[in-house]
């Protein structure tokens, strides 16, 4: 009686399984492939580019990487980006907020996920309103920037829109502004060109509130 056909298809499966079953045998592990580490998008924008932009600007106003923008659009040379691109921004962080200090200082959180504005006297909140930010199209920045230049009132234009007497303007990065909204009531969504839009008696109390050079934290 023949009982194997084919010893050497036999043989190499005893040696393939031996090579299976030995790390286990020997209280070895496997290694496995991880991986890489590196900051990981919690979420895209939409971003155009606008005069004086570069890559680094970009980067740093969106709280994430060259590298990062680089890749998730696909530029071959990082020197050169041009007025009116649309880039896609991943998102990697959220900006750490000022620490509060035991003197109460006044800063502005705006909470760009929950279209929120909270001010703070130190780590107590003393105002919290809905907002409205940018759309996708006109992202609000991401960062830590500084109330530079306040104006009661101010008119506002850009393509496709004209907006006299702007009330409570506070600017606090380029033309980037927080400031009262007459023109329409859907805070809690991002509805602007980028600037943070608030009620008329939210802007008004936060106005006579904010000094120049309070600290305004805009994240994710």
């Amino acid at each position: 009686m023949k009982l194997i056909s084919h010893p050497r298809l036999i043989l190499v499966s005893v040696l393939l399984l031996s090579l299976l079953v030995a790390p286990r045998a020997l209280g070895l592990t496997t290694m496995t492939a991880s991986p890489p580490a590196g900051p990981v998008a919690q979420s895209t924008t939409v971003y155009i580019v606008q005069p004086g932009d570069t890559l680094s600007s970009i980067a740093r106003r969106f709280g994430t990487t060259v590298a990062a923008i680089v890749e998730a659009n696909g530029i071959v040379n990082p020197d050169f980006i041009w007025v009116g691109q649309r880039l896609i921004i991943p998102v990697c962080g959220t900006p750490v907020p000022p620490t509060p200090s035991p003197g109460g200082e006044k800063w502005i959180d705006v909470n760009l996920s929950t279209q929120t504005l909270i001010a703070y006297e130190g780590s107590t909140p003393v105002l919290q309103t809905l907002i409205s930010s940018g759309v996708p199209a006109h992202p609000s920045p991401v960062g830590t920037f500084y109330i530079y230049l306040k104006l009661i009132s101010q008119d506002m234009s850009g393509p496709g829109y004209y907006l006299p007497d702007v009330p409570y303007v506070m600017y606090f990065y380029d033309g980037y502004a927080i400031h009262g909204t007459y023109w329409h009531s859907s805070f809690g969504q991002p509805m602007s060109h980028g600037c943070i839009n608030l009620p008329i008696p939210e802007a008004g109390w936060l106005y006579e509130w904010t000094p120049m050079g309070t600290p305004v934290v805009l994240h994710y």
